[in-house]
């Protein structure tokens, strides 16, 4: 452990810690391209996951049926509409 000019009491948890900070071997990532290929393609996966809003302009009459039939399930109806669409589309990638 390296002293500074002014002597600092240190606790033995304290110098454990310095001593430790002191002794670790930082391995850098900037040439591990396998690595940082790992981590834009998780960062990508997420990016994708991730749920985007968006404006819908649809007729009252419908909304309002929408809005009975989600409640009759017990669902927000915005969460209703998401589960519709989802379905649909895993259909039609289905076939």
């Amino acid at each position: 452990m390296n002293k500074n000019k002014k002597d600092v009491y240190l606790d033995k948890e304290e110098k454990e810690i310095i001593e430790s900070l002191e002794n670790l071997d930082f391995k850098t990532i900037e040439n591990d391209i396998e690595n940082i290929e790992k981590l834009q393609k998780a960062a990508k996966e997420y990016i994708e996951k991730q749920d985007k809003t968006i404006t819908l302009r649809i007729s009252a009459s419908d909304l309002n049926k929408i809005k009975a039939v989600s409640s009759k399930k017990g669902l927000r109806y915005q969460t209703f509409i998401k589960s519709i669409i989802h379905q649909y589309v895993e259909k039609e990638i289905q076939n």
